[in-house]
């Protein structure tokens, strides 16, 4: 039987994810995330069905469906046991990789962007060498703590988890910032000023969505 004219096209009830998906694997090639395991994002799609993508700028109909290979079938088995989370990405920015060489890799409250993360994020120092199926469970275990934003992985780099894409990417993209203005402050040699628990709570909410859109509004240029 002759296949219909629109029967090899994605499904069109994830086809806004799949846009999305788009348009942070474009966000990650121009940030040099472009490289074999320096990027991937998976979400759960509103019908369900577990999407992926890497960094390497592909569009909405390369987006890939189920469990992606590699360190991607961890990071999968993680999210399928974190059900408020609906987006988990991994990435090895330059200062995220940095970060998690350190033997010391909590990031403290010290500027707008790292207090976004104040008691928010944690280190999986033993991340690695276990089989997806034992992986994924136990670095959700770590990552369900209620308020995780962010974690660094062994010495890998920076995973973010939120219950929408806009918003864990807008958290890589802070995490990245902050990182960058602690490791500048440490090569200082001075003593860092860790803001108040107070005053690092009473930072400024950033708008992820409004980040979001921005990156969509490049990607369609």
């Amino acid at each position: 039987m002759q296949k219909g004219l629109f029967s090899s096209l994605p499904s069109i009830s994830n086809w806004p994810d799949r846009t999305d998906l788009s348009a942070a694997s474009h966000w990650a090639l121009r940030a040099g995330l472009g490289e074999g395991g320096d990027f991937i994002a998976l979400l759960r799609a509103a019908d369900e069905t577990l999407l992926w993508c890497d960094g390497s700028g592909i569009g909405p109909n390369d987006i890939g469906t189920g469990t992606p290979p590699g360190l991607g079938a961890a990071f999968a088995a993680a999210l399928a046991d974190l059900p408020q989370s609906r987006c988990l990405i991994f990435a090895r920015p330059s200062n995220g990789r940095a970060l998690a060489a350190l033997s010391e890799s909590m990031l403290p409250p010290i500027c707008p962007d790292s207090a976004l993360f104040h008691h928010a994020h944690m280190v999986d120092p033993d991340f690695g060498g276990r089989p997806p199926e034992e992986e994924g469970p136990r670095l959700a275990a770590l990552l369900s703590a209620p308020g995780t934003r962010a974690a660094v992985i062994g010495n890998q780099g920076v995973l973010t988890l939120a219950p929408g894409l806009a918003t864990a990417l807008s958290f890589l993209h802070r995490f990245e910032r902050a990182t960058e203005t602690y490791l500048r402050a440490l090569a200082t040699g001075h003593a860092l000023r860790i803001l108040p628990d107070e005053l690092a709570a009473a930072q400024p909410a950033p708008d992820h969505e409004a980040f979001f859109a921005a990156i969509k509004a490049l990607n369609s240029d």
